[in-house]
């Protein structure tokens, strides 16, 4: 049984079984909290609601279903709550049978700046030394082709340059 959602292109094929290692071991390494979190979003709640009903503060709530979504390897709160509720009810949703499976794609950067998806900026200690080394390197090139751009429009343009 597939838990009610957004529909995808095609219904997915759903089959009792035991869930796969992974998702078993992924699973595991959430806490309880974790864990009673994500069935409260399952139930539709937000996290101002999640902390109302638990005495815990929203933003506490926010970090730790973020940590949550870390663990599954998702990046919506629902899709951790979809895997925590399939993985409890002892089913596995299979893609269509016709479906190719996408390619695994690197290692991907959050944005450092608020997003839809994360209102609040929750980067890692490794995310935020990747950006800054990403700026620090990028920033000079930048400015030195920009200085580069208007040095030759002046001198195409037969201006006077320093």
């Amino acid at each position: 049984m597939l838990l009610p959602g957004p529909k995808p292109d095609r219904e997915p094929l759903v089959v009792a079984r035991q869930p796969t290692p992974d998702v078993a071991l992924l699973v595991s390494k959430l806490s309880e909290r974790q864990r009673t979190y994500l069935r409260l979003v399952r139930e539709g709640l937000n996290s101002k609601e999640i902390a109302a009903k638990t005495g815990a503060s929203y933003r506490a709530v926010d970090k730790i279903l973020l940590k949550a979504n870390n663990i599954l390897g998702v990046s919506r709160r629902i899709d951790a709550a979809r895997i925590l509720a399939d993985y409890e009810q002892g089913v596995e949703a299979l893609p269509p049978a016709n479906d190719l499976p996408s390619p695994r794609s690197g290692y991907r950067l959050p944005l450092p700046v608020p997003t839809a998806g994360a209102a609040a900026n929750m980067l890692t200690l490794k995310e935020a030394a990747s950006w800054t080394a990403i700026i620090a390197i990028v920033t000079p090139i930048g400015l030195t082709a920009a200085g580069m751009a208007i040095m030759t429009l002046g001198i195409l343009l037969g201006l006077k340059t320093p």
